[in-house]
């Protein structure tokens, strides 16, 4: 586009000469993206001032260094106010407050030592080399009306009636054209038809089009419609019209359905990704996808069924062990409709966000929920896991017809470990976030493989990788003192768990663990039998203010009797390196620590470790599997163990069961209390115990159990009926001293866990 045309649309939105006057301007690195002048009722600087600002976005792929940069509002004096050394990561916004205020030692709130003139001000971005590498000509202010550049347009400047300092800049509202609206909404079709495009209201504008996924901009074609739609294409349109900015891009996918297609139903929803690449993405190089996803229709899916949700996304592989897998697992992500961002959406009911796991079940678990069984026992027991939701797909490219042979096997669409309100709810930590209480937390961090950049950090004598913030946002300099608050924490938590007084709820790791958090995750872990436990996909995470926080669970393939082997016999303690790693080791020769475990294991054995609750929940998953199951089975060429999907039920139920009583054996039951007597008083009976077992108990609601193991000192001895008076609490407890825990835990507790009564 010539220079004449520009300068043509900028006097028609009211600005000055306002497009980038170098000939090197290039917006694949760091450039100016958006100025506010006048502030009266936006953003305040972290004095409480509405001061103006000046926005920086890298559109690299690389970070950048701004040290020895400059920004200036003055052509004779291009270094007036140096940037001091921090990063700008690819995709990233930096803002300055342009306030004459001159601060660059708090990285997180820079300020210029100029403001930007009303009547316009010329501003710059120069590099260390002294070339202006961004400008804006001087441009008239105002009030509130921030000046910046189109997204997909670079080279153009308009107004913002909404500025968006930090962000990307608006695409739609007033002063913009309005968005193109489609005859037809996009999905499946069977039939060839005709679509149309309309500018909505102005019937001045013009439509630019593209039909190769690409963003549309005032190079691309007009379109002069109607469109014969006869196979699988997408269309991306924005409007242009004089006097305004380029609307919102808009787009749609249409997926022709082969006739081998039509006949496939599911009773789980269907999801379909098309992309424009017939080559899978690895690991980190995500691709562009269409998501369609179909949901049934009383009780049947059909791919002929209107989609109840279609959305633009990125996919690419993902796993470590099992990323080898024939089928693949991605990570996906929702985009937007227009620039590729990233948009909160809500598939099959579950809760809006924008990342997510398509899990593919592999032949580790042929029985193909292991994953989905787990994170529900989690949640069941009060802490958050990954929601699931089992989902066939079909995988297709390019402009040919989805083919029955599109179909690509079961998946389980599983929620992304984040910091997110509906997920890891913790506060999120931003730039800004340097002194206590705010750099506390929250933090998600793991013990697993470290991946492309990742370093990770050593504690507890092990590698703990960064998950969220990520590692790359953390080592940036202007985030140093979170970096330094989380590796302080970790060598206290050390020091306090090896010093001498390492059991001390002041001192110790009670103080930096969250020790109830701890046994859940721990307890679960183990019923599994999963053989990466501890040491593998084990997620922690630190509210702000809080403690060390095990959980949430991930990556159950190679557990509940799993085809790998290690967990085939579930009557030994250590089918995964459960009582090694970090801190745990230590943590179990703490008798008060193990009792805890103890305890919860027993409680949770009355409820949701029952066997009736597990082959319940086992049922309920294998009865939704049943009509994928085959076709999955057929797909992957999976072998069942016993030649049938019953037989791999069979095989897991029995695990289970065998898995609870092994556990159970280990441990000094429970008493078991009698059902009570009918009489004035309320009488109390337990069933008689085992040889060399005890029954301690109080009436006076303490446990008869002292820290550390020993018996209270006033703990009454059980020989008969117990006479429960008004307001009286009963805590008893078994005690066997010859009772051990072998092949596991490094120490034994004789004390079962406690049962209560109150009157």
């Amino acid at each position: 586009m010539g220079m004449k045309r520009i300068g043509g649309w900028l006097l028609a939105l009211g600005l000055a000469q306002g497009v980038a006057l170098t000939a090197a301007e290039r917006f694949d690195s760091v450039y100016l993206s958006e100025f506010l002048t006048i502030n009266r009722a936006g953003l305040r600087d972290d004095d409480g001032d509405h001061s103006g600002w000046i926005e920086l976005h890298n559109g690299g792929t690389s970070p950048v260094n701004l040290a020895g940069w400059s920004l200036t509002d003055a052509r004779t004096n291009l270094t007036r106010w140096r940037f001091p050394g921090l990063v700008l990561l690819p995709d990233k916004y930096l803002l300055v407050f342009a306030s004459a205020k001159d601060r660059t030692k708090d990285l997180a709130h820079l300020h210029t030592n100029f403001k930007l003139a009303p009547e316009g001000s010329y501003l710059a971005l120069v590099n260390p080399q002294g070339a202006v590498v961004s400008e804006f000509a001087p441009t008239p202010a105002v009030v509130d009306v921030s000046v910046g550049r189109v997204r997909g347009e670079p080279t153009w400047l308009g107004n913002f009636h909404q500025p968006t300092p930090g962000k990307p800049n608006a695409s739609g509202g007033p002063g913009f054209a309005p968005e193109v609206a489609f005859s037809h909404p996009g999905g499946n079709f069977t039939e060839p038809f005709t679509l149309s495009l309309s500018p909505g209201p102005a019937t001045n504008a013009v439509i630019r089009y593209t039909l190769d996924g690409s963003l549309p901009t005032q190079a691309s074609p007009v379109w002069n419609g109607p469109l014969n739609v006869t196979n699988t294409i997408q269309v991306r349109a924005r409007a242009y019209q004089t006097g305004l900015l380029p609307g919102p891009p808009h787009s749609e996918v249409y997926l022709r359905l082969a006739t081998n297609a039509l006949t496939f139903t599911s009773t789980l929803p269907v999801l379909v990704l098309h992309s424009r690449s017939k080559d899978i993405p690895g690991p980190g190089r995500s691709a562009p996808v269409q998501f369609s996803f179909f949901e049934p229709l009383s009780g049947t899916t059909s791919l002929t069924n209107p989609p109840t949700l279609t959305t633009r996304g990125g996919f690419h592989t993902r796993g470590s062990s099992s990323s080898g897998m024939p089928q693949a697992s991605f990570a996906v992500h929702f985009y937007d409709a227009a620039f590729d961002e990233e948009r909160k959406r809500s598939p099959l009911g579950l809760p809006a966000e924008s990342d997510w796991v398509l899990y593919a079940p592999n032949s580790f678990d042929p029985v193909l929920f292991h994953n989905p069984f787990i994170h529900q026992l989690s949640r069941d027991m009060g802490r958050y896991s990954s929601r699931t939701r089992f989902v066939e797909v079909f995988l297709t490219s390019g402009t040919n017809a989805l083919q029955g042979n599109s179909y690509h096997g079961l998946y389980v669409l599983e929620e992304k470990i984040k910091i997110s309100k509906r997920r890891v709810n913790l506060d999120h930590v931003s730039a800004e976030d340097l002194e206590p209480p705010n750099v506390t937390g929250g933090y998600i961090f793991k013990i697993d493989r470290t991946g492309p950049g990742e370093s990770g950090f050593g504690a507890g004598g092990t590698t703990v990788v960064h998950v969220d913030p990520k590692e790359a946002t953390l080592r940036l300099p202007q985030r140093q003192a979170q970096l330094n608050f989380i590796h302080s924490y970790f060598r206290d938590f050390d020091r306090a768990l090896q010093g001498p007084k390492w059991k001390d709820p002041e001192v110790g790791y009670p103080a930096f663990f969250d020790v109830p958090a701890a046994i859940d995750f721990h307890v679960l872990e183990v019923l599994s039998g999963n053989v990466d436990a501890i040491v593998l996909s084990t997620y922690f995470h630190k509210p702000r203010n809080g403690k060390l926080t095990f959980g949430p669970h991930w990556d159950f393939d190679r557990a509940l009797g799993s085809t790998d082997g290690r967990d085939d016999n579930p009557r030994q303690w250590n089918t995964g390196p459960f009582f090694s790693g970090p801190w745990w080791p230590r943590l179990f020769t703490d008798p008060d620590f193990w009792q805890l475990w103890v305890d919860r294991w027993q409680e949770l054995r009355q409820t949701h470790f029952s066997v009736t609750n597990l082959h319940a929940l086992a049922d309920r998953f294998a009865d939704e599997l049943r009509d994928a199951q085959p076709r999955q089975y057929k797909r992957w060429n999976f072998q069942p163990r016993g030649g049938s999907y019953q037989s791999e039920l069979k095989h897991m139920k029995t695990w289970l069961s065998n898995r609870v009583d092994f556990v159970d054996q280990q441990l000094t039951p429970r008493p078991q209390m009698l059902p009570p007597t009918t009489g004035s008083a309320l009488e109390i009976q337990f069933a008689p115990t085992s040889t060399n077992t005890t029954i301690y108990y109080t009436l006076d609601g303490l446990d008869p159990r002292l820290p550390q193991g020993a018996i209270r000192t006033n703990a009454l001895t059980y020989a008969g009926p117990i006479a429960l008076s008004p307001n009286a609490r009963l805590i008893a407890r078994a005690h066997n001293p010859k009772q051990r825990q072998s092949g596991g835990p490094p120490i034994s507790t004789p004390w079962s866990g406690p049962v209560t009564a109150d009157r």
